[in-house]
Formats: C-alpha cells, structure tokens, sequence
C-alpha cells in the first residue's frame, strides 16, 4: 500500500475522520478507521465476482442501471457529498439495489488506503469537476499523481480498465495524457465507442443541452 496521503485541506480531514462503507444488503454503515486495510472484497460482498468502482456517483444512476444489467459484478460507488450519499442510497433502496456497496469519501483516500492491489476490473468516472478557471485546475482529480497511481496499482493487470466521460474538451484532452504518457495505460477507441453505455444525470442534462459529450476507455497493459 503507498503511504497515507498528507491532506492540509480541512475538508479532506473532515472527510477522513466521517469516511464509512454503506452496505445497502443489510443496512450498516462501518467507518473506515474500524477497518484495517486493503479491504477485502470477498468478505465484504460474500463472493468472487469481479469489483467495477464509480467515482463521483451523484444521484446513483449509473450504479443502479449497471447492477441491473450485470448482475455478476460488484459493484462499488464513491462519493463524496453527503446529499448525493444519502440520495444514491435511497434511489437503490427504492429499486431493491441492495447488492452495491456505497463508500462516503474522497475518492483518492479511498483507493490509496483501502483498495488493494490488482482488486478492480474498472473504474468509471464520469463527469469529474472541470475546475474550469486556471487558478483551480490544480484541484482536478487527474491533477493528483497519488489519485492516477492509486488507479494503476488497484486494477487487475490483464485489461483493467477506466472509463471516462466529460463535457469540457480541454480537461478530456488532459486526461488523456494524463494517463497515456508514459505507459502502463493505452487508450482503447472501440471500447470508447460502446454505444450501449449508461449515462449518468449529468450527460442526459448536458445532451439535451446539445453539449458534445468525450468519452474513452484506458486499459491496463499486461505487467
């Protein structure tokens, strides 16, 4: 595991001290301090299925569209914003969507502490915040090295991938070579194309809204 990352924000120690999963199957919630790291997938969802995590799951659409349609998956949701927590939770509870696990967090804390190596088939992360004027770009999420070398160490080394979609071309542009340059990641345009894909509340909005929408998908080199 990389070493505990030094927040000096005070919202992310706020974030640290109330982190907790939330297990919609039995309705309990564990702090993240009452567990000690990597979490154990298997234990935590009774089975050996393949983990995909979303980043940022808002009102929880994706979570609840892909655990219907791929049910042989456990799937994760990390979120931050206690509002989109508690809405994500009850849109699951209301569909009988008990078998996803909800992580209150930020996301790069999550996967550097608790995640263990080569545990995720995918990561999904849609619609990030652009943090669109200069002064703010340092605050984007593929601006923290920690965050893109949490994502690698985590995947499985054969074909795990991260998905990705924004309305804003300039951050697209910069996640790619975020992640590209250099290697272990490679951009895949057929996957990227997938026309079946679930879209999120933000890209429903936005597509009415006649923004032009960038998605891709990056996978893992064989290591």
């Amino acid at each position: 595991m990389t070493e505990k990352p030094k927040y000096n924000d005070t919202y992310y120690e706020f974030t640290q001290i109330e982190s907790r999963l939330i297990t919609l199957w039995n309705e309990t919630e564990i702090k993240l301090s009452d567990i000690d790291p990597p979490i154990d997938w298997r234990m935590v969802f009774g089975n050996d299925n393949p983990v995909e995590i979303e980043v940022g799951c808002g009102k929880g659409r994706f979570l609840l569209e892909a655990s219907k349609r791929c049910p042989e998956i456990n799937y994760v949701g990390i979120e931050r914003a206690p509002k989109y927590v508690q809405h994500t939770r009850e849109r699951l509870l209301k569909h009988n969507a008990k078998k996803v696990l909800i992580v209150w967090s930020d996301a790069p804390y999550f996967v550097n502490c608790y995640v263990a190596d080569n545990s995720v088939k995918a990561y999904h992360v849609y619609f990030p915040d652009p943090w669109p004027k200069k002064r703010q770009r340092k605050r984007r999420i593929f601006n923290n090295d920690l965050w893109i070398q949490g994502l690698i160490r985590t995947l499985q080394p054969n074909g795990g991938q991260i998905h990705i979609a924004t309305d804003y071309a300039e951050y697209f542009h910069e996640i790619h070579d975020r992640l590209t340059q250099p290697p272990p990641l490679f951009y895949v345009p057929p996957d990227s194309m997938e026309m079946e894909h679930i879209p999120t509340n933000f890209e429903m909005k936005y597509v009415k809204e006649g923004r032009e929408i960038y998605r891709a998908v990056f996978a893992l080199r064989e290591r």
